[in-house]
């Protein structure tokens, strides 16, 4: 069983996704009218959260800034604003995924299912890696902890922050696409907007680059994607 909590102010459209979530057995789905409620349902287990940005009493970006403090699951946000300054912030606040109003069943579940999915298998991987820190010139990664350590600073990343970070430490000097990104990550097919990939990877820049403008770790390769350079 999967325990979703839902933070959406409209009734209706609370309504509506509770009843697409609720065909499939495996899901528990809870529903949170505003950042209070949100706040006191988020002691009990979950698994992912999928949370508004326009609620009545917090802004949904400050909601997810606070539950990062505590909370380790996937959340996608699921808003009507579909500006790129929207977007870009509730990322970078710890979003792990962006779906913009009005949407499908199928583009719902599919997001649901990859972000979940993405967690099993880091949980499957940690569970047979031998490796719990790699470390670099500028920074060190922690596996048991998902937290990035520079400059006498920890730094807890977003669930899907980690996992690329890990993909890039791992697939060092080559360059990744950023459908490789998509493909490897949550293992299908590129779905969803690109612009979650570009400003997730530049967060990882701004924790593990002494000066993100150097790109001394991650380089952009115009036209192809992404390379990881190994400094140790």
């Amino acid at each position: 069983m999967k325990n979703i909590l839902l933070v959406e102010d409209d009734e209706s459209v609370a309504t509506i996704i509770s009843f697409y979530l609720k065909k499939d057995p495996e899901y528990r789905v809870r529903w949170a009218k505003d950042a209070e409620e949100a706040l006191s349902m988020v002691q009990q287990p979950t698994d992912l959260i999928l949370l508004d940005i326009c609620l009545p009493d917090v802004n949904g970006v400050s909601l997810c800034a606070t539950l990062r403090k505590t909370i380790y699951c996937p959340i996608i946000f699921v808003s009507c604003l579909d500006d790129e300054d929207t977007i870009v912030k509730a990322l970078e606040t710890g979003g792990d995924d962006y779906l913009t109003k009005p949407f499908s069943e199928k583009i719902l579940r599919s997001h649901i299912e990859a972000n979940l999915r993405r967690v099993r298998l880091e949980h499957a991987d940690q569970s047979q890696s031998h490796t719990d820190i790699y470390e670099f010139e500028d920074f060190s990664l922690d596996c048991s902890t998902h937290s990035v350590h520079r400059c006498n600073q920890e730094y807890h990343l977003a669930p899907i922050e980690y996992s690329i970070l890990l993909y890039f430490i791992r697939n060092p000097r080559r360059i990744i696409s950023l459908d490789e990104l998509y493909e490897n990550i949550w293992e299908t097919s590129v779905y969803g907007d690109l612009r979650t990939v570009i400003t997730h990877v530049y967060n990882l820049r701004k924790i593990i680059e002494p000066d993100p403008k150097s790109q001394k770790y991650i380089s952009n390769i115009r036209g192809s994607g992404y390379c990881f350079h190994d400094y140790q």
